[in-house]
């Protein structure tokens, strides 16, 4: 049975119609809509989310529109079709594969291991260890401060199986403890993902990173007339750069300052004379890499 009137931005939003679209989001991977049949943000944005998946998102659900067919059949991009079983999560998956990205070596390897059963295993959730931390994924997608349904359009987008990303997308918005525990008690039903969908998953939020590097290097730098400007900086200076954001160093100068001359000797001396730094370098290797690609 179809809508009689448009939901969403803009639309007629009658209480029947938009609890029918509320159901239909839940069906197709938006298990935290409440089907009230009252129009939100939080509707709203769950409709744009979707329609991402396959078209530009405007938001609004026509009557017998794209956007309700794709969601009345269940037959979005990165979804199975509603007659489909759900699939199980996937742990069939070989003991090697890929471990290269297209940018962003040094972090991706630091960010965890591919050993199963192992500490530091990237291929399933995992917990970091401090409160701060969120449910981990991967190469360090930390979903702490992640909404559910951008957790689960992302994982879609990196290749992982859409029921296998809702149960997933559970673990969004949880730190410390509260993160600690959904490891430990959803780990085996959340399932294993491919060495290829890890990448993918890396290669979708190290641009964010870098962007950010870059605001924080302007930020700790732009008092300095003889600092580097971020894009003429060596990309082996700039990798490293990007890996202390990526750890969470962005609070103080230091580290921005020690590349900005763009000397491959100034940040390793920094590195190597750093008491906190120097704490990490086993598991980083920032020091080494920047010796190997000097």
């Amino acid at each position: 049975m179809s809508i009689l009137g448009s939901v969403g931005l803009g639309g007629k939003n009658q209480y029947g119609d938009v609890k029918k679209v509320q159901q239909l989001l839940q069906r197709n991977g938006f298990p935290q809509i409440r089907d009230d049949g009252r129009i939100g943000p939080k509707t709203i944005q769950a409709i744009k989310d979707f329609q991402g998946r396959f078209m530009r998102a405007d938001g609004i659900v026509d009557v017998n529109g794209k956007t309700y067919t794709h969601l009345f059949r269940g037959t979005a991009p990165g979804r199975p079709p509603a007659s489909a079983a759900p699939a199980a999560p996937v742990d069939n998956h070989p003991s090697s594969g890929t471990l290269t990205v297209s940018a962003g070596q040094v972090t991706f390897d630091a960010e965890g291991k591919d050993i199963p059963n192992k500490a530091f295993f990237s291929r399933y959730i995992h917990w970091p260890g401090n409160a701060k931390s969120g449910v981990t994924l991967g190469r360090g997608y930390d979903m702490g401060e992640r909404s559910e349904a951008s957790v689960y359009n992302q994982l879609v987008q990196a290749g992982i199986p859409a029921h296998q990303a809702t149960l997933l997308s559970k673990g969004a918005g949880k730190k410390g403890e509260q993160a600690n525990q959904f490891v430990i008690h959803n780990r085996n039903s959340t399932g294993t993902i491919s060495h290829q969908q890890q990448v993918r998953l890396f290669e979708l939020i190290y641009p964010d990173y870098v962007q950010r590097a870059r605001s924080n290097y302007d930020n700790w730098t732009g008092q300095y007339p003889e600092r580097t400007q971020w894009d003429s900086l060596k990309p082996v200076i700039r990798d490293i750069l990007v890996d202390f954001v990526y750890q969470g160093f962005t609070k103080g100068e230091p580290p921005m300052k020690a590349g900005m001359t763009n000397d491959v000797d100034t940040l390793i001396y920094y590195i190597e004379h750093s008491a906190t730094m120097m704490s990490y370098e086993a598991g980083r290797n920032r020091a080494g890499y920047l010796k190997k690609n000097r």
